[in-house]
């Protein structure tokens, strides 16, 4: 992977930051050059139809979600260990390294970025940088109005990359 991101930026080093490195990832990415199936959208891979989820929690704010998980489970009287705010990681240092490292993308990448992953930001509610409620789950936000529309008919030659490469991994 690391000569993947070299071809896309030949500027960058080992002394390159990683707000950077990450800038030449997101564009390999979506650019194709970096090909593996753990960067596919999730909606296709979730079988959101089949089957009932719950909760659909973000490692950014699991330690605001875990109570309402504890709240439903009945085990409010637990302490969940080993939180990301404990480890000094709360979402507030969350939001400002997305910001950090978001900034490195060209906006023509993170164009593409959210189109690609736009079925992931409508079913899971996640929300654009620009959200003020980033990075918390936003499920009234105007998606349409985010992403652009919501027809399948534009996102099928998408639908049909991801599953290809869904295929080639299984």
């Amino acid at each position: 992977m690391k000569g993947d991101m070299i071809n896309i930026d030949p500027s960058l080093t080992a002394d390159s930051s990683d707000a950077d490195k990450f800038a030449a990832f997101a564009e390999g990415v979506i650019k194709g050059t970096i090909k593996n199936f753990h960067f596919v959208p999730q909606a296709g891979k979730m079988k959101i139809c089949d089957f009932p989820y719950d909760l659909i929690a973000q490692t950014e704010t699991t330690s605001q979600q875990i109570s309402a998980v504890q709240e439903h489970t009945n085990t409010t009287q637990f302490e969940f260990p080993g939180s990301r705010s404990e480890a000094g990681y709360d979402s507030v240092a969350t939001v400002h390294l997305a910001h950090e490292f978001y900034d490195k993308v060209k906006p023509e990448i993170m164009d593409q970025i959210y189109q690609y992953y736009k079925w992931d930001f409508v079913l899971m509610g996640y929300t654009k940088l620009s959200n003020p409620n980033f990075p918390y789950l936003d499920f009234e936000q105007d998606f349409e109005k985010e992403f652009g529309p919501l027809d399948t008919e534009s996102n099928k030659p998408h639908i049909e990359n991801v599953n290809d490469i869904i295929r080639k991994a299984g």
